[in-house]
C-alpha cells in the first residue's frame, strides 16, 4: 500500500483536506498534534530540521507538503524558516530517500501580481509575478522543486492553491475559492498523475474566473465540481484580488 506523508497536517488546509484522503495509508507531521487524522501515524516536529524531515520521509511513497507560514503580510523573518528552509529540507530529504512523488502546496499569490478581477484570466505558463513576500517564497518553492525534479527521480508537482475555505466568506473570495471536495480531488489527481514537474492553479469551477485551469485538467485530470457563485447572493462585499497589495472593490464575472 502506498504511504503518503502529509506535512502541516494540523493547519487549516490540512484539516480541510483530511476527508478527501480517505482510504490512503497516511503519516502526518506537524509542529503540534493534529487530532482529526484518525489512525494515521503521527509525528510531532519541525520539517525544517533535517533529522526530523529524514525520519518523517523514511519509507513513504509520496509527500504532500502543506507546512508553511501562510500569512501574506508576514515579515521575511517569519517566512524564512517555514517557507524557505522547510521547502529545501523536505525536497532534499525526498531526493535523498528516493521518494517518487512530492506535491507542494503553492499559492495563487505566486501569480497575484497579474490578478485584475473581471479583466484578466491568469495563464499558469506566464512568468511568476508574486504580490507579496509570501508569494515570493512560494515562487522559490516552485523553482527549487523544478530543480529537484530535473536532477533526481523525484517528481515535484506544485499546486497554486486559492482560498481554501468551506465556503466563500466575502465576494472577494469568489474568483479564488477552492472548496473542500475540489481540494481533495486536486491533491489525489496530483498524487496519481504521470507528470515529472509542473505548476497548476488550484481553484474550484468558479463562474467568476481569475485563473486558467486548462493545464490542470490536461496534465492532472483535475475536474472541479464546485462553484462559488452558489454562495454569491448571500455574501458581504469584499476586496477582490488575492492579497492586500492588489486593490479591487468587487469581483465581476469574466466571460471567456
Amino acid at each position: 500500500m502506498t504511504t503518503v506523508l502529509i506535512t502541516g497536517a494540523a493547519g487549516k488546509v490540512g484539516t480541510m483536506l483530511r476527508p478527501g484522503l480517505d482510504g490512503l495509508d497516511l503519516r502526518i507531521a506537524d509542529t503540534r498534534a493534529a487530532p482529526d487524522w484518525g489512525d494515521a501515524e503521527a509525528l510531532v516536529g519541525d520539517v525544517a530540521d533535517p533529522a526530523f524531515a529524514a525520519a518523517a520521509l523514511d519509507g513513504v511513497d509520496a509527500v504532500v507538503h502543506l507546512a508553511a507560514h501562510p500569512v501574506p503580510s508576514a515579515s521575511w523573518a517569519e517566512l524564512r524558516r517555514p517557507n524557505i528552509d522547510g521547502i529545501v529540507t523536505v525536497l532534499d530529504a525526498a531526493r535523498d530517500a528516493g521518494v517518487p512523488k512530492v506535491v507542494l502546496a503553492g499559492s495563487v499569490h505566486t501569480m497575484g501580481g497579474y490578478v485584475r478581477p473581471g479583466e484578466t484570466v491568469v495563464d499558469p505558463a506566464w512568468p511568476v509575478r508574486p504580490c507579496c513576500r509570501y508569494g515570493a517564497t512560494k515562487a522559490f518553492a516552485e523553482a527549487y522543486g523544478g530543480m529537484i525534479a530535473a536532477v533526481s527521480d523525484t517528481s515535484v508537482i506544485c499546486l497554486r492553491l486559492g482560498a481554501c475555505l468551506p465556503r466563500p466568506t466575502t465576494t472577494g473570495n469568489l474568483a479564488e475559492w477552492l472548496g473542500p471536495a475540489d481540494l481533495g480531488g486536486l491533491v489525489r489527481a496530483a498524487l496519481t498523475a504521470d507528470v515529472r514537474t509542473g505548476a497548476y492553479f488550484g481553484v474550484s469551477a468558479n463562474t467568476r474566473r481569475a485563473f486558467d485551469l486548462t493545464n490542470a485538467a490536461h496534465d492532472l485530470g483535475y475536474v472541479p465540481r464546485l462553484d462559488s457563485e452558489a454562495y454569491a447572493s448571500d455574501l458581504p462585499s469584499g476586496r477582490g484580488g488575492v492579497c492586500a497589495l492588489t486593490h479591487y472593490s468587487e469581483v465581476p464575472v469574466v466571460d471567456v
